[in-house]
Protein backbone atom coordinates (compact mmCIF):
# COMPACT_ATOMS: atom_id res chain seq x y z
CA UNK A 1 0.00 0.00 0.00
CA UNK A 2 0.79 3.79 -1.07
CA UNK A 3 -0.91 6.45 1.38
CA UNK A 4 1.17 8.75 0.70
CA UNK A 5 3.92 9.29 -2.12
CA UNK A 6 7.18 11.59 -1.32
CA UNK A 7 7.94 13.79 -4.49
CA UNK A 8 11.12 15.60 -3.06
CA UNK A 9 10.08 17.82 -0.04
CA UNK A 10 6.22 16.99 -1.15
CA UNK A 11 4.25 14.46 0.41
CA UNK A 12 1.01 13.64 -2.13
CA UNK A 13 -2.11 11.13 -0.68
CA UNK A 14 -1.42 9.07 -3.47
CA UNK A 15 -5.54 7.58 -3.00
CA UNK A 16 -6.72 11.32 -3.94
CA UNK A 17 -3.99 11.75 -6.49
CA UNK A 18 -5.19 8.29 -8.09
CA UNK A 19 -8.93 10.09 -8.50
CA UNK A 20 -7.80 13.36 -9.73
CA UNK A 21 -5.74 11.74 -12.63
CA UNK A 22 -8.55 9.45 -13.72
CA UNK A 23 -10.59 11.96 -13.52
CA UNK A 24 -8.48 14.22 -15.49
CA UNK A 25 -7.97 11.39 -18.38
CA UNK A 26 -11.88 10.46 -18.10
CA UNK A 27 -12.82 14.10 -18.95
CA UNK A 28 -10.38 14.48 -21.69
CA UNK A 29 -11.94 10.90 -23.21
CA UNK A 30 -15.17 12.43 -22.94
CA UNK A 31 -14.39 15.44 -24.23
CA UNK A 32 -12.99 14.16 -27.45
CA UNK A 33 -16.01 12.23 -27.82
CA UNK A 34 -18.94 14.27 -26.86
CA UNK A 35 -19.53 15.57 -30.73
CA UNK A 36 -20.59 11.99 -31.83
CA UNK A 37 -23.25 12.26 -28.53
CA UNK A 38 -24.44 15.81 -30.06
CA UNK A 39 -23.12 17.53 -26.88
CA UNK A 40 -20.71 20.80 -27.30
CA UNK A 41 -17.07 19.32 -25.56
CA UNK A 42 -17.73 23.10 -23.53
CA UNK A 43 -20.96 22.06 -21.84
CA UNK A 44 -19.25 18.11 -20.61
CA UNK A 45 -16.43 20.36 -19.08
CA UNK A 46 -18.49 22.88 -17.86
CA UNK A 47 -21.02 20.40 -15.89
CA UNK A 48 -18.43 18.30 -14.51
CA UNK A 49 -16.25 21.24 -13.38
CA UNK A 50 -19.27 22.73 -11.65
CA UNK A 51 -20.60 19.97 -10.16
CA UNK A 52 -17.10 18.69 -8.79
CA UNK A 53 -17.00 22.02 -7.18
CA UNK A 54 -20.74 22.16 -5.69
CA UNK A 55 -20.00 18.39 -4.61
CA UNK A 56 -16.63 19.42 -2.64
CA UNK A 57 -18.33 22.78 -0.98
CA UNK A 58 -21.28 20.80 -0.28
CA UNK A 59 -19.87 18.20 1.54
CA UNK A 60 -17.89 20.39 3.71
CA UNK A 61 -20.65 22.55 4.49
CA UNK A 62 -23.34 19.52 4.87
CA UNK A 63 -20.28 18.05 7.20
CA UNK A 64 -19.88 21.60 9.00
CA UNK A 65 -23.61 21.36 9.86
CA UNK A 66 -24.06 18.18 11.36
CA UNK A 67 -20.62 19.13 13.63
CA UNK A 68 -20.52 22.42 14.15
CA UNK A 69 -19.22 22.59 17.78
CA UNK A 70 -15.60 21.92 15.33
CA UNK A 71 -15.49 24.28 13.66
CA UNK A 72 -16.61 26.54 15.66
CA UNK A 73 -13.32 25.76 18.14
CA UNK A 74 -11.21 25.54 14.45
CA UNK A 75 -12.46 27.89 11.98
CA UNK A 76 -9.97 27.44 10.08
CA UNK A 77 -11.27 23.87 9.62
CA UNK A 78 -13.88 24.79 6.64
CA UNK A 79 -10.49 25.02 4.21
CA UNK A 80 -8.77 22.34 5.58
CA UNK A 81 -7.77 19.59 2.99
CA UNK A 82 -8.70 16.84 5.57
CA UNK A 83 -11.23 14.13 3.44
CA UNK A 84 -12.48 13.59 6.67
CA UNK A 85 -13.83 16.34 7.33
CA UNK A 86 -16.73 15.74 4.21
CA UNK A 87 -19.49 14.11 4.10
CA UNK A 88 -20.10 12.21 1.00
CA UNK A 89 -23.70 12.21 0.74
CA UNK A 90 -24.49 15.69 0.95
CA UNK A 91 -21.62 16.33 -1.37
CA UNK A 92 -23.35 13.89 -4.37
CA UNK A 93 -26.82 15.66 -3.44
CA UNK A 94 -25.52 18.72 -4.30
CA UNK A 95 -23.25 17.68 -7.29
CA UNK A 96 -26.53 16.56 -9.12
CA UNK A 97 -28.37 19.11 -8.50
CA UNK A 98 -25.68 21.84 -9.61
CA UNK A 99 -25.20 18.91 -12.92
CA UNK A 100 -29.27 19.40 -13.24
CA UNK A 101 -29.10 23.24 -13.26
CA UNK A 102 -26.46 23.83 -15.21
CA UNK A 103 -27.74 20.90 -18.03
CA UNK A 104 -31.30 22.39 -17.72
CA UNK A 105 -30.45 25.80 -18.47
CA UNK A 106 -27.97 24.84 -21.78
CA UNK A 107 -31.56 22.61 -22.78
CA UNK A 108 -28.72 19.34 -22.69
CA UNK A 109 -30.41 15.93 -23.77
CA UNK A 110 -30.60 13.91 -20.82
CA UNK A 111 -29.42 10.51 -21.85
CA UNK A 112 -26.88 11.62 -24.60
CA UNK A 113 -25.24 13.32 -21.86
CA UNK A 114 -24.95 10.83 -20.01
CA UNK A 115 -23.63 8.56 -22.68
CA UNK A 116 -21.18 11.16 -22.91
CA UNK A 117 -20.13 11.76 -19.74
CA UNK A 118 -19.50 7.50 -19.68
CA UNK A 119 -15.83 7.60 -20.28
CA UNK A 120 -15.40 10.10 -17.43
CA UNK A 121 -17.35 7.16 -14.95
CA UNK A 122 -15.72 4.51 -16.87
CA UNK A 123 -12.01 5.52 -16.01
CA UNK A 124 -12.99 6.88 -12.87
CA UNK A 125 -13.62 3.68 -11.88
CA UNK A 126 -10.16 2.62 -12.33
CA UNK A 127 -8.87 5.38 -10.58
CA UNK A 128 -11.18 4.65 -7.41
CA UNK A 129 -9.90 0.84 -7.32
CA UNK A 130 -5.98 2.13 -7.56
CA UNK A 131 -6.74 4.58 -5.16
CA UNK A 132 -8.27 1.53 -2.93
CA UNK A 133 -4.91 0.00 -3.63
CA UNK A 134 -2.68 2.79 -2.51
CA UNK A 135 -4.89 3.47 0.87
CA UNK A 136 -5.66 0.03 2.00
CA UNK A 137 -9.19 0.07 1.79
CA UNK A 138 -11.65 -2.24 0.25
CA UNK A 139 -9.47 -5.20 1.43
CA UNK A 140 -10.49 -8.78 1.14
CA UNK A 141 -10.93 -11.72 3.65
CA UNK A 142 -8.46 -13.87 4.55
CA UNK A 143 -6.98 -16.65 1.69
CA UNK A 144 -4.61 -18.87 1.26
CA UNK A 145 -4.64 -18.24 -2.56
CA UNK A 146 -1.38 -18.43 -4.13
CA UNK A 147 -1.85 -14.67 -5.85
CA UNK A 148 -2.76 -13.31 -2.28
CA UNK A 149 -1.36 -10.29 -0.46
CA UNK A 150 -0.57 -9.41 2.67
CA UNK A 151 -2.56 -6.72 4.16
CA UNK A 152 -3.01 -5.90 7.47
CA UNK A 153 -0.99 -8.95 9.30
CA UNK A 154 -2.95 -11.31 7.24
CA UNK A 155 -2.87 -12.79 3.36
CA UNK A 156 -6.09 -12.02 1.88
CA UNK A 157 -7.72 -11.29 -1.57
CA UNK A 158 -6.64 -8.43 -3.32
CA UNK A 159 -9.92 -7.02 -3.81
CA UNK A 160 -8.61 -4.23 -5.00
CA UNK A 161 -6.76 -5.49 -8.01
CA UNK A 162 -10.16 -7.76 -9.06
CA UNK A 163 -11.51 -4.07 -8.81
CA UNK A 164 -9.21 -2.47 -11.39
CA UNK A 165 -9.08 -5.20 -13.64
CA UNK A 166 -12.66 -5.53 -13.82
CA UNK A 167 -13.08 -2.22 -14.41
CA UNK A 168 -10.80 -2.05 -17.01
CA UNK A 169 -12.12 -4.55 -18.87
CA UNK A 170 -15.61 -2.42 -18.79
CA UNK A 171 -13.37 0.45 -20.20
CA UNK A 172 -12.38 -1.62 -23.09
CA UNK A 173 -15.44 -3.00 -23.82
CA UNK A 174 -17.46 -0.16 -23.60
CA UNK A 175 -14.25 2.48 -24.84
CA UNK A 176 -15.84 5.30 -27.34
CA UNK A 177 -15.52 5.18 -30.54
CA UNK A 178 -16.09 1.37 -30.85
CA UNK A 179 -18.48 0.70 -33.58
CA UNK A 180 -21.05 -1.20 -31.38
CA UNK A 181 -20.51 1.60 -28.97
CA UNK A 182 -21.98 4.30 -31.33
CA UNK A 183 -24.73 2.59 -32.97
CA UNK A 184 -25.92 2.61 -29.53
CA UNK A 185 -29.04 5.07 -29.16
CA UNK A 186 -29.40 7.88 -26.58
CA UNK A 187 -28.82 6.33 -22.86
CA UNK A 188 -27.63 2.37 -23.83
CA UNK A 189 -23.73 3.28 -23.44
CA UNK A 190 -24.21 5.01 -20.15
CA UNK A 191 -27.10 1.72 -18.81
CA UNK A 192 -24.54 -0.82 -19.97
CA UNK A 193 -21.68 0.45 -18.34
CA UNK A 194 -23.88 0.78 -14.70
CA UNK A 195 -25.12 -2.51 -15.29
CA UNK A 196 -21.42 -4.06 -15.82
CA UNK A 197 -20.22 -1.87 -13.04
CA UNK A 198 -22.91 -3.28 -10.66
CA UNK A 199 -22.29 -6.84 -11.80
CA UNK A 200 -18.38 -6.22 -10.75
CA UNK A 201 -19.72 -4.95 -7.64
CA UNK A 202 -21.70 -7.62 -6.79
CA UNK A 203 -18.73 -10.23 -8.02
CA UNK A 204 -15.83 -8.25 -5.70
CA UNK A 205 -17.92 -7.32 -2.82
CA UNK A 206 -18.53 -10.93 -2.01
CA UNK A 207 -14.94 -11.37 -1.46
CA UNK A 208 -14.34 -8.45 0.84
CA UNK A 209 -13.90 -8.13 4.49
CA UNK A 210 -15.43 -4.48 5.21
CA UNK A 211 -18.39 -5.11 3.94
CA UNK A 212 -20.93 -3.57 5.63
CA UNK A 213 -23.55 -6.14 6.47
CA UNK A 214 -27.58 -5.44 7.25
CA UNK A 215 -30.01 -7.70 8.88
CA UNK A 216 -27.55 -10.24 10.19
CA UNK A 217 -26.18 -11.45 6.59
CA UNK A 218 -26.83 -8.86 3.53
CA UNK A 219 -23.99 -7.13 1.82
CA UNK A 220 -25.60 -3.71 2.12
CA UNK A 221 -23.16 -3.00 -1.34
CA UNK A 222 -24.65 -5.69 -3.40
CA UNK A 223 -27.90 -5.10 -1.88
CA UNK A 224 -27.24 -1.77 -3.56
CA UNK A 225 -25.23 -3.23 -6.51
CA UNK A 226 -28.05 -5.29 -7.66
CA UNK A 227 -30.86 -2.38 -7.19
CA UNK A 228 -28.59 -0.33 -9.87
CA UNK A 229 -28.19 -3.61 -12.17
CA UNK A 230 -31.91 -4.25 -12.33
CA UNK A 231 -32.95 -0.20 -12.72
CA UNK A 232 -30.21 -0.49 -15.44
CA UNK A 233 -31.68 -3.35 -17.28
CA UNK A 234 -35.46 -2.31 -16.68
CA UNK A 235 -34.60 1.34 -18.26
CA UNK A 236 -32.41 -0.50 -21.19
CA UNK A 237 -36.18 -1.58 -22.52
CA UNK A 238 -37.27 1.44 -22.22
CA UNK A 239 -35.18 4.13 -23.75
CA UNK A 240 -37.00 6.60 -26.31
CA UNK A 241 -36.02 6.26 -29.87
CA UNK A 242 -33.46 7.61 -31.45
CA UNK A 243 -35.56 9.51 -34.03
CA UNK A 244 -37.76 10.92 -31.09
CA UNK A 245 -37.50 14.55 -30.04
CA UNK A 246 -34.52 14.57 -27.56
CA UNK A 247 -35.22 14.29 -24.09
CA UNK A 248 -33.96 17.24 -22.17
CA UNK A 249 -33.10 17.77 -18.58
CA UNK A 250 -36.60 17.94 -16.39
CA UNK A 251 -37.20 21.67 -16.18
CA UNK A 252 -36.40 23.35 -12.50
CA UNK A 253 -39.39 25.80 -11.65
CA UNK A 254 -38.03 28.87 -11.96
CA UNK A 255 -39.15 29.97 -8.62
CA UNK A 256 -36.83 27.40 -6.99
CA UNK A 257 -33.81 29.46 -8.80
Amino acid sequence: MLPILNIGPLAIQAPGLAVFVALWLGLSLAEKHAPSRGIDPYHIYNLVAISLVAGILGARLVYAGRYPNAFIQSPISLISLNPSLLDPAGGVFLALVAAVIYAQRRSMSFWRTLDALTPVASVLAVGLGISHLASGSFFGVETSLPWAIELFGASRHPTQVYEILGALLILILIWPGRKWVERLQGGGVFLRFTALYAVLYLLVDAFRADSAIVLGSFRLGQIAAMFVLVASVWFMGRLPDEDSQPDQIPAIPSHTM
